[in-house]
């Protein structure tokens, strides 16, 4: 472990640190996170969790995340309801 003087309060502080101990000074910049997102429209056959699960699961392996599943009844019926998804995954660099 390797020690840094804070440039703030001069105090010797470890380069573990996310902040100095002393005064509370952040020593490493967190970077935000950015998302991207894709709305897309799924049709199943059947009302089953299931059956959606099923085809949101090409989508979950490459890293997205589902948001939100609103059913479109304008769109489906009783038999094969479409699903509107939203889905997020982190931006790659």
């Amino acid at each position: 472990m390797a020690l840094i003087k804070c440039p703030e309060c001069g105090e010797e502080v470890s380069t573990a640190a996310s902040t100095c101990p002393h005064c509370g000074y952040p020593l490493k910049k967190e970077t935000p996170i950015s998302y991207e997102t894709m709305t897309v429209k799924i049709r199943c056959w059947g009302r089953s969790a299931g059956a959606l699960n099923d085809k949101l699961r090409q989508y979950t392996t490459q890293g997205w995340e589902v948001v939100s599943a609103v059913e479109d009844h304008w769109q489906g019926g009783i038999l094969s309801p479409v699903y509107k998804v939203v889905l997020k995954r982190q931006k790659r660099n």
